[in-house]
């Protein structure tokens, strides 16, 4: 009896979370942040979905898909270090963001990894220079001094433009 009662949650889970990022992809504003609000106090049922979208769909659209996994919180920490450290820079950049927001120290040393990839673009690693920043880890602020050092003002700047925005 508890497996059917369980199986039923799941189901409603699954069918409450795709109802709600449709509205979060295709509502206007206000809806697409209700929507939001709501995937996050959906918890970590909305985690695998987000992150499956995170990856499938457009540039503007993964940003969205961030703003509900940081809303979501620490459910979210281990699967967006894991696109932190494997994912190209169009879906690192919003999953930065989304763990800065979250504030979680665990991605202190994946976003350190990131910020010293000479393979990764310059805008990709100052937002990853801000992210650290925001997170506030001593260590992290070390490495974004050091990049901020080597690569100079004009890097710094931008880091900083981004912090700003955050």
């Amino acid at each position: 009896m508890q497996e059917i009662i369980h199986k039923k949650e799941v189901e409603r889970d699954v069918a409450e979370v795709r109802e709600l990022m449709h509205v979060m992809l295709n509502g206007d504003t206000y809806t697409s942040l209700q929507a939001i609000k709501a995937l996050g106090t959906v918890g970590a049922p909305a985690v695998g979905p987000l992150m499956r979208a995170l990856n499938a769909v457009d540039s503007d659209a993964r940003w969205v898909v961030a703003m509900a996994l940081a809303r979501v919180g620490n459910d979210a920490v281990e699967p967006l270090i894991g696109v932190v450290r494997t994912a190209d820079d169009g879906i690192t950049n919003p999953a930065a963001w989304a763990l800065a927001e979250i504030g979680d120290p665990q991605a202190v040393d994946p976003l350190v990894a990131v910020l010293q990839d000479n393979h990764r673009s310059e805008s990709c690693r100052a937002l990853i220079a801000a992210a650290l920043l925001k997170l506030g880890d001593p260590a992290g602020i070390a490495r974004v001094q050091e990049a901020f050092d080597l690569l100079g003002e004009e890097f710094a700047d931008l880091a900083m433009v981004a912090y700003e925005g955050t």
